[in-house]
C-alpha cells in the first residue's frame, strides 16, 4: 500500500538530537501515530538515523523525501496549516556534541528505547528527546577519566542552568529533593571530597564541632540528614571512638548480679536504649552481651 508520508515528516525532531529544549512552535500538521500505526512507515524510511555517524548531521527529511509518497500536486494544506506562511521545521540547535546515532541502533536497542512515545505522537508538539537520565542508564562510569568528554565537546559548558553562581550556598537544599539528579554527574565521595577542600571557613562544622555537634543534631537533626543519611551513622562513629552517655561511665552501670542501673533504665525506657544499641531483630546487643555471662 501507498504510505502517505507527509511533508511535515521533517518535524520528527526526536529521532535527531539530545536535547531538553522547549517544543517549537509550528505551522505544521503531522501524525507519527498515523504514518507508524496506519501505515506501517519505519522511522528509517524518514530519517537517515541508521548511517549517521555525527550528531550535527541533519536527520530531517526535506520535501523531496515526502514526495516519495506524496504527489507533489496535493494540496498543501494537507500538510501546513496556514499555506500562506508555510515554512520548514527548523532544527534543534542546542544538540549534544556527539553522538552516533548508528552505533546505538540495534535489534536490542530501537528508536523508541530512547524517544519514548513518539510513535504514538499526533503532532509535532513534543519533540520527545531523552535527558541525560536516560543516557545515564546505560553510560554510568562516573569514575571514568574524562568521562563527560564521551559525549560532550572539549570545552563545552557542562553546569546545567541551575548551577548559578549562588549555587555553593543552594545545592545542600536542592540535592535534599533532587539527589537522584545530582547522582547522574556527582558521586557520593564527590560531596565529601568537596566539602574538605573547600571548607575553609568551616560553617557547616566549626572547629569545635566534635564536641558540641549534639545539641546541633537535636536542634535541626534534619539538617544532618543532608549528608549523613540515618541514624546509623551516628552510632558507628561513636561506637568505633568509645563515646558513651555520661551514665555508662558509673560504676553501678552493670552489675553481674543484678544487672546494675542500665537494667533499671531499660525497663524503664527501652527506646533510648535502642537510639543507639539497635533492637534484636537487627542487632541482638542485649543477648551478645546476657549470654556471654
Amino acid at each position: 500500500m501507498k504510505r502517505i508520508l507527509s511533508c511535515a515528516a521533517l518535524t520528527a525532531l526526536a529521532l535527531l538530537h539530545f536535547s531538553t529544549a522547549e517544543a517549537q512552535v509550528s505551522e505544521l500538521k503531522f501524525s507519527h501515530k498515523l504514518h507508524s500505526e496506519a501505515v506501517g512507515a519505519s522511522c528509517t524510511d524518514c530519517h537517515g538515523a541508521a548511517e549517521s555517524a555525527l550528531a550535527a548531521d541533519n536527520l530531517l527529511p526535506d520535501m523531496e523525501s515526502c514526495y516519495n509518497c506524496h504527489d507533489r500536486e496535493a494540496e498543501c494544506s494537507l500538510c501546513h496549516s496556514d499555506v500562506d506562511n508555510a515554512k520548514a521545521e527548523p532544527r534543534i540547535s542546542s544538540y549534544i556534541a556527539k553522538f552516533p546515532h548508528a552505533r546505538h541502533i540495534s535489534d536490542k536497542m530501537t528508536c523508541e528505547s530512547c524517544h519514548a512515545g513518539i510513535a504514538a505522537s499526533e503532532s509535532v508538539a513534543g519533540a520527545h528527546l531523552p535527558g541525560m537520565a536516560k543516557c545515564s542508564s546505560c553510560h554510568d562510569d562516573l569514575a571514568k577519566p574524562g568521562y563527560c568528554y564521551d559525549c560532550h565537546a572539549g570545552g563545552e559548558k557542562l553546569e546545567p542552568a541551575s548551577h548559578t553562581l549562588d549555587w555553593p550556598k543552594a545545592h545542600g537544599v536542592r540535592m535534599q529533593t533532587e539527589t537522584e539528579e545530582c547522582k547522574l554527574c556527582h558521586t557520593d565521595d564527590q560531596c565529601i571530597v568537596c566539602h574538605k577542600k573547600g571548607n575553609l571557613d568551616r560553617k557547616a562544622h566549626p572547629l569545635n564541632f566534635i564536641n558540641n555537634h549534639g545539641l546541633a543534631a537535636k536542634g535541626n537533626k534534619e539538617q544532618c540528614l543532608t549528608c549523613h543519611e540515618d541514624e546509623g551513622y551516628c552510632v558507628g562513629c561513636h561506637q568505633s571512638m568509645m563515646v558513651m552517655p555520661r551514665s555508662h561511665a558509673r560504676a553501678a552501670w552493670s552489675n553481674p548480679t543484678n544487672g546494675g542501673a542500665h537494667a533499671r533504665a531499660a525497663r524503664a525506657d527501652m527506646d533510648e536504649c535502642t537510639v543507639c544499641h539497635s533492637d534484636a531483630a537487627s542487632q541482638p546487643i542485649c543477648i551478645q552481651c546476657h549470654t556471654a555471662q
